[in-house]
């Protein structure tokens, strides 16, 4: 049975369906709902002043029932001086204009959270709808370092954060904590607004089973997403950007894996990453066994531009898209347009145990174009004694070199101006004769780009609209509809 808790200005409950607690002015609900509010018409009713005690109070009712929902209404702000805690079955929703805020110098030590599970709750589990504030400009903390998560769960299963927005945090927006690798731990993760956290928007920890869709993430400390040690996972249609600043740091999205672990079966896909110091998409693994469990991530059809701008010495994170001992990575009709010292890069992390083990990523049908601010590669290999790079067909674009380091087998590669629509822009659609999506209609173009029909020989091209040259392209839009058409029949 699952119940609602919730807080809002209307919609409060009969007198009819409800009892008053004469002691604590509780309106008691006795149905599956709970709702929260200020003006003293709901069924519990707070006065801005550790609000978190009616909102547990909430919380606590719906889970003596087996589980429900608690709304909280708006618009309202609700000052918490302590730690929400959710049983299973629980549905924490509310108002668009509803804000769950932490006080100024809370004070509450580390690892300490402002949602959280009961100690005895362990699944189904729903945060949606309503605003979470982490009140960063007015703690003493400093960010990144364990002080006021948004929300913790611990060894939980069924979790679903989506349609939040959440700003102005010392640390993470959602963690989750597993180390069970056996079964889908469902995480889900999506059309959330995030603002200027202090850590990761989400990052989960020795778990599989993680959807992470349609997020805008303005990051400032770290990452957007980190999967440390998880899989069996995709992360798509999201939008992952910063400003080029000092206190902009850590790459867009960050694949882990600590010793023992494994990490496998990743799609990272539709994504715009951009206007970061660190790389879009870094993934790093070890095993001191050398039995590879880091495996298995496919990338593709994402648009990345102006990353990696971190210096050559910042070696983990100063490219497009940074791999390292991870085996059977497949990169293809990405866009990476100035991705700093080189397009994509093989890296070991220094803090991570050298393998001895043999690894391919696979780079065909994306376009690398350079900056002219860098001595920029379009592919570099700085380990051509265990990693190989397989590249097909792919366009190097204005760059200082197109390989860097030993170990890249090339076939196809191409090395021209790509003709996008409008760079400048960001618009990577190809240029045609025989037509382009403008993003409103098809138009054509006075000349067409050498990209299109020159993609690998082996991949689909069967959702480009016709004519299609028979051949994907190369490029975001590859086998995709809104594919530059062929002037080839």
């Amino acid at each position: 049975m699952i119940c609602v808790i919730s807080l809002s200005i209307s919609g409060c409950v009969s007198p009819v369906d409800q009892v008053v607690d004469t002691v604590t002015n509780v309106n008691v609900p006795t149905g599956s709902i709970a709702y929260v509010d200020t003006d003293g018409t709901a069924n519990y009713n707070c006065d801005g002043v550790n609000d978190n005690i009616e909102i547990n109070k909430a919380l606590t009712y719906v889970n003596s029932i087996g589980g429900g929902t608690v709304y909280l209404r708006g618009p309202n702000t609700y000052w918490i001086n302590g730690t929400l805690e959710m049983g299973s079955n629980t549905i924490l929703t509310g108002d668009s204009d509803a804000c769950i805020k932490l006080i100024p110098d809370a004070d509450w030590g580390d690892y300490v959270p402002l949602i959280t599970n009961m100690d005895d709750a362990d699944e189904n589990f729903t945060i949606k709808g309503f605003e979470i504030d982490g009140n960063s400009e007015n703690q003493s903390v400093p960010r990144g370092s364990g002080y006021y998560d948004m929300i913790y769960f611990y060894k939980c299963t069924d979790i679903t954060v989506t349609d939040m927005r959440m700003e102005w945090g010392t640390s993470d927006g959602l963690i989750v904590r597993n180390y069970f690798h056996d079964t889908s731990s469902n995480i889900v993760f999506t059309n959330n607004s995030v603002y200027k956290l202090g850590h990761e928007a989400l990052y989960t920890l020795g778990l599989n089973g993680v959807t992470v869709a349609n997020n805008n993430v303005f990051t400032r400390t770290n990452t957007a997403f980190r999967l440390s040690s998880s899989g069996h996972a995709k992360i798509y249609n999201n939008v992952i950007y910063s400003e080029i600043e000092d206190w902009s740091t850590g790459p867009g999205i960050e694949i882990d894996k600590s010793d023992g672990y494994e990490s496998e079966d990743i799609e990272i896909y539709r994504n715009r990453i951009h206007t970061l110091n660190g790389a879009a998409i870094w993934i790093d693994g070890e095993d001191t066994d050398n039995e590879v469990r880091g495996k298995d991530v496919y990338i593709h059809h994402n648009i990345i531009y102006d990353v990696g701008q971190y210096d050559e010495n910042t070696g983990y994170s100063n490219s497009g898209i940074v791999i390292g001992q991870f085996d059977n990575t497949i990169i293809e009709n990405n866009i990476i347009d100035n991705g700093g010292q080189a397009g994509i890069k093989y890296y070991q992390y220094p803090k991570s145990a050298t393998m001895d083990a043999s690894f391919t990523t696979i780079v065909r049908n994306n376009v690398i174009v350079g900056s002219d601010e860098y001595e920029d590669s379009g592919l570099w290999n700085t380990d051509g004694t265990n990693h190989t790079f397989v590249s097909n067909n792919n366009c190097i674009y204005n760059v200082d070199q197109n390989y860097n380091g030993n170990g890249i087998t090339q076939k196809d590669d191409i090395y021209v101006n790509p003709l996008f629509a409008d760079a400048a822009k960001h618009d990577y659609h190809l240029k045609s004769t025989a037509g382009r999506w403008s993003g409103k209609a098809w138009v054509t173009d006075s000349v067409t780009s050498p990209l299109i029909d020159a993609g690998y020989p082996q991949s689909s091209f069967s959702i480009e609209p016709k004519p299609n040259g028979n051949r994907i392209n190369i490029g975001r839009y590859g086998n995709t509809d809104e594919a530059s058409k062929s002037p080839s029949t």
